[in-house]
């Protein structure tokens, strides 16, 4: 028995480890271990006073900061029984939209196109003058734009609050940006047509997993109430923990979700196949990437419409509800861009955070990760091969592990 090393793997957010255990030259066993340093977040929020939390849970990912802030903001609303404005909730939409763009600009166009076009990274390709590289990254900023404009800054945004945000966004910039948002859709085809293509992808097994997305209303629903399971299940938020039911392994930092047996799939994929969307098969996990060109589209959409919509607040109009700490037991689903995110807080009688959990994407979507590895490579021989398609499968589930540049460390 033999263990192949990969050392690193670039280009994914985050340090891990993957390792590649062959038998007689056959693969055998795969194990992701993901090694970032211990965090914490689930225990320093312990004692805090509800009104810290969406602050401090935003710092868990510099990428995905919006989306843990509304997250976590919703959840303790729903400890408390607090309802939120409309309008408000229309620029938290605002808010996410926004993130879902520049993380979908990030993963195709830094991440994964140098793998379709055989560069070492983005900055080969800026060097060589590639159209798409600077398109991409103009497409990245116009999220990180929106996320500013609805959340008063591109990364850890501050305009999200428990009761709702704290101001409106200027009409005349959402008019701009539903402009902008309108141009740039119809761009899109042109833009993304690499990632659609069968071709640029190495052989497969279908994708592993069953499927899961929040069950709410609309095209690019980013939170609800219950989830929807491929296999017909519908799990209230509330029970949701007990469905992902995390457990400790050994040889990683990160919680699991599910098994290789059973295991769970969530994220761009599985939000458009729950949709009914049929132009991912054929790609197996590769699929999440044209998934993601999917939703660019939809979220560009829906912007140009909510910006419009929001541009005609009436002025002064309420976007902060008042409330008071109360003891409470609260959840909430969010569709983060890498899949489902679960807030869960239990708040004292003094308002007080007396327990925390967090399941993020990543953390689920673990097992389908390993399974998928290893159906994948079977029958691949060639080490250099291995390495390079292990690589790619893992890059295309777009995992958040740190806010940092590399994924796999294999030892």
């Amino acid at each position: 028995m033999s263990v192949l090393h990969l050392t690193p793997l670039t280009r994914v957010e985050g340090h891990g480890r993957v390792d590649l255990v062959l038998e007689a030259g056959k693969l055998v066993d795969v194990r992701l271990a993901l090694e970032e340093s211990p965090r914490l977040f689930e225990a320093l929020l312990v004692g805090r006073h509800c009104r810290e939390v969406p602050a401090l849970v935003c710092r868990i990912c510099a990428i995905c900061s919006a989306v843990h802030r509304v997250a976590a903001a919703m959840a303790l609303e729903a400890a408390m029984g607090i309802a939120i404005p409309p309008l408000a909730r229309g620029i938290r939409e605002l808010l996410l939209l926004g993130g879902h763009i520049e993380s979908h600009a990030l993963h195709l166009f830094c991440l994964i196109l140098p793998d379709l076009t055989g560069h070492a990274s983005l900055l080969d390709l800026a060097r060589a003058g590639h159209p798409l590289a600077a398109a991409g990254l103009e497409l990245k900023a116009f999220g990180n734009r929106i996320q500013a404009l609805a959340g008063g800054r591109p990364i850890h945004p501050v305009n999200v609050e428990i009761g709702g945000v704290l101001s409106t966004p200027d009409p005349g910039a959402l008019a701009a940006l539903a402009e902008e948002s309108r141009a740039r859709q119809a761009e899109l085809e042109t833009l993304l047509g690499i990632f659609c293509r069968e071709e640029n992808y190495p052989a497969h097994a279908a994708a592993i997993g069953t499927r899961m997305a929040v069950a709410a209303p609309g095209p690019l629903p980013l939170w609800g109430e219950e989830l929807v399971l491929g296999d017909g299940r519908r799990v209230a938020a509330a029970a949701c923990r007990e469905l992902f039911a995390e457990v400790v392994v050994g040889y990683s930092h990160a919680k699991q979700s599910g098994s290789r047996q059973h295991p769970l799939l969530t994220g761009a994929l599985a939000r458009e196949e729950m949709a009914g969307d049929e132009a991912m098969a054929g790609f197996g996990i590769h699929g999440n990437n044209v998934a993601q060109v999917q939703e660019l589209g939809k979220a560009l959409a829906r912007v140009a419409a909510l910006a419009q919509e929001l541009a005609g607040a009436k002025p002064g109009e309420v976007t902060l509800a008042d409330w008071q700490a109360d003891a409470g037991i609260g959840t909430a689903l969010c569709e983060a861009p890498r899949g489902l995110l679960l807030h869960h807080y239990v708040v004292d009688d003094f308002g007080r955070i007396a327990k925390v959990d967090i399941v993020t994407p990543t953390a689920i979507n673990q097992a389908a990760l390993e399974a998928q590895l290893l159906a994948d490579l079977q029958g691949v021989s060639d080490e250099a091969v291995l390495l390079e398609r292990a690589g790619r499968i893992v890059r295309a589930y777009d995992p958040c592990i740190s806010c940092a540049v590399h994924l796999l460390k294999v030892v």
